[in-house]
């Protein structure tokens, strides 16, 4: 039984593909691979951003240490005194 089960298979035709169909499959293979961002270039681009946002932080604590040393001086007491002699 299995035998003429395969027999039958011997019988089946090739098709015939046309030559432009292996051509436009491997266009559109390239268009898919020009569309993918290269590791190095978000590598560097990852390393940017994180360089930047450090030098912000860097830069906002020296700006933060400057307006707490031109805020040094004391807040003066003043006595109010007119509740003592009404």
């Amino acid at each position: 039984m299995e035998l003429d089960n395969l027999d039958i298979l011997k019988n089946i035709k090739h098709v015939e593909v046309p030559e432009a169909l292996y051509h436009s499959i491997e266009s559109r293979l390239e268009a898919n691979r020009k569309n993918i961002i290269p590791l190095y270039k978000v590598g560097i681009a990852a390393s940017l951003v994180l360089s930047l946002m450090l030098s912000q932080f860097y830069f906002l604590g020296l700006l933060s240490k400057i307006d707490q040393s031109n805020n040094d001086f004391e807040l003066v007491e003043v006595n109010n005194n007119s509740l003592y002699y009404e």
